[in-house]
């Protein structure tokens, strides 16, 4: 069994492959240093800072889409969808402000509409601390509910 020396190689493998896979060797680890040298010194971008500045154009739209809406679900009944709406707007508010207030009275209402006066109250409460001007008529709907809600109490 003896095999042509011409078919096995005694040397291992050729030169032109070793060549061609040092060479494919060195072009990748030059490639990946340029890669992770280009991402380490990358400036941050400043996206952060264009958000910000058209941030109070945008809120404003949501917060007259999400007024809106509310409004039109009201009109049609459903009060408990236009209660979400509401409470968006209530959320994008800066405290202490008056549209913070109306949106926590208009929420107030809506779950008074519902019959659910102790989640009401909750709602008119903060719309009578938010209100630093006293300007909605909150006090005779916090009177009814905080009545409902006593008695409920008293029942039991």
């Amino acid at each position: 069994m003896k095999q042509d020396t011409e078919t096995i190689p005694g040397d291992g493998v050729s030169k032109k492959l070793k060549l061609f896979v040092t060479l494919l060797t060195v072009i990748t680890f030059i490639a990946l240093v340029a890669l992770f040298t280009k991402l380490a010194t990358k400036q941050p971008t400043p996206k952060k800072k264009a958000l910000a500045i058209a941030k109070p154009q945008s809120s404003q739209f949501l917060l007259d889409e999400y007024s809106q809406v509310g409004a039109r679900l009201i009109n049609v009944g459903l009060t408990e969808q236009a209660i979400d709406q509401y409470i968006k707007i209530w959320e994008m508010q800066t405290t202490g402000t008056l549209a913070r207030a109306n949106a926590a009275q208009t929420i107030g209402k809506l779950y008074a509409d519902l019959g659910n006066c102790q989640e009401a109250l909750v709602w008119l409460f903060r719309a009578e601390v938010s209100d630093l001007g006293k300007t909605l008529p909150l006090q005779p709907l916090i009177d009814t509910c905080l009545s409902k809600v006593r008695s409920k109490i008293s029942d039991q």
